[in-house]
């Protein structure tokens, strides 16, 4: 019985913070404006990000500096992954778990890139990223925080802005926390995806 009773209690706390993580600032909270769309553009946008407590900037410097000093070289083949792992791992898995719910929700739509003459495009900017550490005394697991913007394609008009805290994914295993955190940080992505596609759904389901 109490079993149960933790499991129930469990769920609700997870339920709460999915509903408090995805708060609309601005527009139509509803996303009524998407309802008949089938092609639905996508944009990231990296600029002014945080990496935890430090601007990318000074994240980045101090990591190249540490590995180049630990072996020549790798912390630019550090850096060049870190850049490289948004457009080949993040997105990917954000867009394939976004689409996935807008399948489930029973729409006719799509989400990707490129996607020029969707009437709608949904901007997806990351604001931070922690990207976790994992050492024999302490754990953290990764999170990010995410704005998303739906803007008319065409005129940039912001439609509805929702800003979404603390979206942590599931690492289910991860064997190179420290050089390699991407494992980590595609989850939170996948985790914004899912949500957005959920919520989505609800105002794209053909009825």
């Amino acid at each position: 019985m109490k079993t149960k009773l933790f499991l129930i209690i469990g769920l609700i706390a997870i339920t709460g913070l999915t509903t408090k993580a995805q708060k609309f600032t601005e527009g139509d909270a509803t996303l009524k404006f998407l309802a008949g769309e089938t092609k639905i553009n996508l944009e990231y946008v990296y600029d002014g990000m945080m990496v935890g407590k430090k601007t990318e900037v000074d994240y980045t410097a101090e990591k190249i500096k540490h590995y180049n000093e630990k072996q020549p070289g790798k912390g630019d083949r550090w850096a060049e992954k870190w850049v490289n792992s948004r457009a080949m791992v993040y997105e990917p898995m954000f867009e394939e778990l976004i689409n996935k719910m807008l399948f489930k929700g029973k729409t006719n739509a799509n989400a990707g890139k490129n996607q020029k003459e969707a009437k709608y495009t949904l901007v997806v900017k990351t604001v931070m990223l922690e990207p976790g550490f994992n050492s024999y005394v302490m754990k953290v697991n990764p999170y990010c925080d995410f704005e998303a913007t739906w803007v008319e394609t065409a005129t940039g008009k912001v439609m509805a802005k929702a800003f979404m805290k603390s979206v942590q994914g599931v690492v289910m295993a991860d064997n190179d926390w420290d050089f390699d955190p991407s494992n980590r940080i595609k989850e939170c992505f996948a985790k914004a995806g899912k949500m957005l596609g959920t919520k989505m759904s609800k105002a794209m389901k053909v009825k």
